[in-house]
C-alpha cells in the first residue's frame, strides 16, 4: 500500500459508525456502572473502586499483547476486520452479564463484579484495539487521517449524547431497577453489534486477504520477532510523551464522569439536567468537531491541543466555586465544558496515528494495534485509578447511597466533578511539551517510509 492511499468518503463515513457503538458501550460504563453497582447492586463504593483498580490493572497488562496478537492476524477477511466481525456480539453480551444484579451474598457480589467486569473488559480490548487500529490502514494521508478520525469521534461523540440522554428514560420505561437497566443494555448491545459491522464493511477495500498476501511478501512487517515488534514502542517518544498526557487527562476525566450524576442528584437537586446536559452539550459541540481539521491545518496538532485545555480550564474553575443555587449558571459552563471537549479529546486520536508512522520509521515494523493498544492500556490505568479515586474518596467523605448528603460528601462530589479535570489537563499540557512530531518531521518520516516500501517493492 502506498503511503499517499486514501480512503474512500462511503468508507470513512461506515468506519466512522463504530466510533458511534463503540462509545454507545464506554459510555454506558463509564458514566453509570459505578452508580449501578452502589445503588442497584448495593455495593459500597470502596469496594467499587477497589474491584475497578483490580479489573483494568489484569485488563490493561493484557492489551499490548491483544495488539501484537491482532497485527499478527491474518484471514481470509483481513488483519483486524475479523475481531470486530467476531468480537461485538461477545461484547454486547458481556455488557449484559455487568448490568445484571443477581441475589447473591454480600461477599459474592464482589466476586461476581470481578469475573464479569474481567471478561467484559477482555472483549472489549480484543474489538476496540483492531478498531482503532484500523485508521492508519485506511489512508496515509496525514490530512485525510485528521478527517478519519474526527469523523469516528463525531460519531462517537452522538453515542455517548445517545447513553447520556436517553439512558435514564430508557431505564424508567423498562421499569427501573435492575430490569431496566438489563433490558436498556440490551437495546444499546444491539445497536453496538450493527454499528460494527459497518465499520468492518467501511473498511474492506483497505483490510482483507489481499493485503494481506502482499504483507506475506514480506515476512519481517509480517510477523516480526517479539522483541523487535516491542521496539515499535521503545523507540517511540512521542508516544511516550503522547500516552502520559493521555494518562493524566483520562484519569481526571474517569473521575469526572464516574461522579457527574452524583453532582446533579445530590449537590444540585436536578437529576434531569443531566442528561439535557449531554444532549445540549454533544448538539453544541458539532462545529467544534467539524472546525478541527482546519484548526490542524491552520496551527498544527500541538499547538491546538495546549491552547484547547488552558481554554476549558477556565470555566471548570469557575465551576469549582460557584453556589449550587445558582443553576443557571451551573448548568451553561457545563455545557460549555462540553462544547470544548472535542478539541483536547480527538487530537490524541490523530495523533497515535502518526506514532504508528513514527514506530515503521524507525523499526520497518507496521504495528498498529500494537500501537493503538497503548493508548487504550493507559487509558485502562488511568480508568482503574479513577475509579477508586472516585470511590475511595467518595466513601472517606461519608457518601452513603440514597440518602442525604454530608457537607463533606457534597464538598467532595464538586472536587471530583471539577477540580480533577482541571489537574488532568495541566498535566496533559505539561507532558505534551515533549511531543516531538512536527510537520516537518512527519514529512521526513513519509518520504523516507514511501522510499523503503518503493525498493522492498523492487527487490521483491
Amino acid at each position: 500500500m502506498s503511503t499517499k492511499s486514501r480512503a474512500q468518503k462511503s468508507d470513512i463515513f461506515f468506519y466512522s459508525l463504530g466510533g458511534f457503538g463503540s462509545n454507545l458501550l464506554f459510555t454506558l460504563t463509564t458514566s453509570f456502572l459505578m452508580y449501578f453497582y452502589t445503588d442497584v447492586f448495593k455495593i459500597s463504593p470502596l469496594a467499587v473502586g477497589s474491584v475497578f483498580l483490580l479489573v483494568r490493572v489484569i485488563d490493561a497488562i493484557l492489551d499490548p499483547f491483544i495488539g501484537m496478537l491482532a497485527d499478527r492476524t491474518r484471514s481470509k477477511w483481513g488483519t483486524y476486520r475479523p475481531w470486530l466481525m467476531f468480537g461485538s456480539p461477545l461484547l454486547a453480551a458481556m455488557t449484559l452479564l455487568l448490568f445484571s444484579a443477581p441475589d447473591l451474598s454480600a461477599s459474592n457480589k464482589i466476586f461476581y463484579a470481578i469475573a464479569v467486569y474481567v471478561g467484559y473488559s477482555l472483549v472489549s480490548s480484543l474489538v476496540n484495539i483492531p478498531y482503532h487500529a484500523l485508521t492508519p490502514i485506511l489512508s496515509q494521508d496525514p490530512s485525510q487521517r485528521t478527517v478519519i478520525v474526527t469523523a469516528k469521534q463525531l460519531m462517537g461523540s452522538l453515542g455517548t449524547l445517545l447513553i447520556s440522554g436517553a439512558a435514564l428514560p430508557v431505564v424508567a420505561f423498562f421499569g427501573s431497577g435492575e430490569k431496566g437497566w438489563f433490558f436498556t443494555t440490551l437495546a444499546f448491545s444491539v445497536v453496538t453489534i450493527a454499528s460494527y459491522w459497518f465499520c468492518a464493511l467501511g473498511a474492506k477495500n483497505a483490510d482483507n486477504a489481499q493485503v494481506n498476501n502482499q504483507k506475506a511478501l514480506n515476512s519481517h512487517e509480517g510477523h516480526p520477532p517479539l522483541k523487535e515488534q516491542l521496539e515499535i514502542i521503545s523507540k517511540n517518544g512521542p508516544l511516550l510523551a503522547l500516552l502520559i498526557a493521555g494518562f493524566a487527562n483520562m484519569t481526571a476525566q474517569i473521575v469526572n464522569s464516574q461522579t457527574a450524576i452524583y453532582y446533579w442528584q445530590y449537590n444540585i437537586g436536578r437529576e434531569d439536567l443531566y442528561s439535557q446536559l449531554f444532549i445540549w452539550g454533544t448538539l453544541l459541540s458539532i462545529p467544534a468537531f467539524l472546525s478541527i481539521p482546519w484548526f490542524v491545518t491552520k496551527f498544527g496538532k500541538k499547538i491546538v491541543f495546549i491552547v484547547s485545555c488552558l481554554i476549558t480550564i477556565l470555566p471548570l474553575v469557575i465551576l469549582l466555586f460557584s453556589s449550587y443555587e445558582n443553576i443557571a449558571e451551573i448548568f451553561t459552563l457545563s455545557v460549555l465544558v462540553k462544547v470544548l471537549g472535542p478539541l483536547s479529546g480527538v487530537l490524541p486520536w490523530i495523533m497515535i496515528a502518526d506514532c504508528v508512522d513514527y514506530g515503521k520509521w524507525k523499526t520497518g515494523i507496521n504495528g498498529s494495534a500494537t500501537i493503538h493498544s497503548m493508548m487504550l492500556f493507559t487509558n485502562k490505568l488511568a480508568a482503574a485509578l479513577g475509579g477508586i479515586l472516585a470511590g475511595a474518596l467518595l466513601g472517606t467523605a461519608g457518601y452513603v447511597a440514597g440518602q442525604q448528603q454530608t457537607t463533606e460528601a457534597l464538598n467532595m462530589i464538586t472536587y471530583l466533578y471539577f477540580l480533577a479535570p482541571v489537574l488532568g489537563y495541566i498535566i496533559a499540557i505539561i507532558a505534551f511539551n515533549f511531543y516531538g512530531i512536527t510537520p516537518e518531521v512527519q514529512a521526513k518520516m513519509a518520504k523516507e517510509i514511501d522510499e523503503r516500501e518503493n525498493q522492498n517493492k523492487v527487490v521483491s
